[in-house]
């Protein structure tokens, strides 16, 4: 297999000559991971696909990961009791507004019988309308 690289800018060009099986197995590589054939090359050629710093301690990364586990755990159980409590009082608002909308029907209904002018309702309407969740009014 021939490849040839071109720099963005100027006219030189370099020539590569891969052997067909080698070229073969780089593209059975990308498209098991998810690259283009010229991304891998790509990498192949500019030495990127190691990111490994000898300098770095495993162990101390992986002892850094268990304490960041533990807090997250400490923040997850200091945070459900308000979520659960959250959704407690988001059904209670939820039922007073459905109750709230039934007195507003039968207020309505006893003005009309009664012969009783009207009254506007609108900003208690949005409120039972965010309650209920209802996407328009």
């Amino acid at each position: 297999m021939k490849i040839v690289v071109r720099p963005e800018v100027g006219w030189r060009k370099v020539t590569f000559q891969i052997e067909d099986e080698t070229f073969n197995q780089i593209r059975e590589i990308c498209m098991r991971h998810g690259f283009r054939v010229e991304e891998g090359i790509k990498i192949i050629l500019l030495g990127e696909f190691l990111d490994y710093d000898p300098e770095e301690d495993v162990e101390a990364l992986r002892k850094e990961v268990k304490e960041l586990e533990e807090r997250l755990y400490n923040l997850e159980g200091k945070w459900s009791p308000l979520k659960f409590s959250s959704y407690g009082i988001a059904l209670d608002n939820r039922n007073l507004a459905i109750q709230l909308s039934g007195m507003i029907a039968e207020n309505k209904r006893l003005r009309e019988m009664l012969g009783k002018e009207e009254k506007e309702y609108g900003d208690i309407e949005k409120l039972i309308h965010y309650y209920l969740s209802f996407e328009g009014e």
